[in-house]
């Protein structure tokens, strides 16, 4: 398995119905760590129909936002905006078992304080244009939790992104056009990470 993996984002907005067929044809093109669903009015509906899709393969569905919407999908855990309380909040309410990740923008301060607290990952956003010596290059020097590079990155920003070590990565929101468009996305990125691991 190749060092960076796939961290899908569904923008809010996208329909239940056409998001399920974008992620199922997505989950089947190739490797995806996790499907993020951002919040929105739709996010319920939707993550009770990706549910069977992420887990026939092994991809963890997170829900943007309240824990509260976690527990009432089934669904594997949790993104926030990185706060102490919000975090020690929702580990409460969710359990040890669940996955709770932060953006913690580009702070190395809310960085090190939301893994001190036992966040399950790292994500970095506001890095583009992406470029070397970065705060993921930073923490991926430091520090053994994995991040992910939050921002939807055209192929040049992914690939500085891997080389600065990224554990994850997020295609561009233009793979959501269609189902075609999702999978073919998922093709190319899987690609190069590859070549670039």
């Amino acid at each position: 398995m190749p060092n960076c993996r796939l961290f899908l984002v569904v923008p809010a907005g996208v329909a239940p119905e056409p998001a399920r067929q974008m992620v199922d044809k997505a989950l089947s093109a190739g490797d995806i760590a996790f499907v993020l669903l951002s919040s929105g009015p739709e996010q319920l509906e939707t993550a009770k129909l990706l549910k069977p899709l992420s887990h026939a393969h092994d991809t963890a569905l997170l829900l943007e936002g309240a824990a509260h919407a976690v527990r009432s999908a089934g669904a594997d855990g949790l993104h926030i905006q990185a706060s102490s309380h919000a975090y020690a909040e929702a580990r409460a309410l969710l359990g040890k078992d669940a996955i709770i990740g932060a953006d913690c923008q580009d702070s190395r301060h809310l960085a090190m304080t939301m893994g001190e607290l036992g966040a399950d990952y790292i994500a970095f956003s506001g890095l583009l244009p992406a470029k070397a010596g970065s705060i993921i290059g930073w923490w991926a020097s430091l520090f053994e939790l994995p991040s992910v590079a939050l921002d939807p990155a055209g192929e040049e920003d992914a690939r500085v992104f891997i080389a600065e070590g990224a554990d994850f990565i997020r295609p561009a929101d233009t793979m959501w056009r269609d189902a075609e468009s999702a999978a073919a996305a998922v093709r190319s990125f899987n690609s190069f990470i590859g070549e670039n691991s």
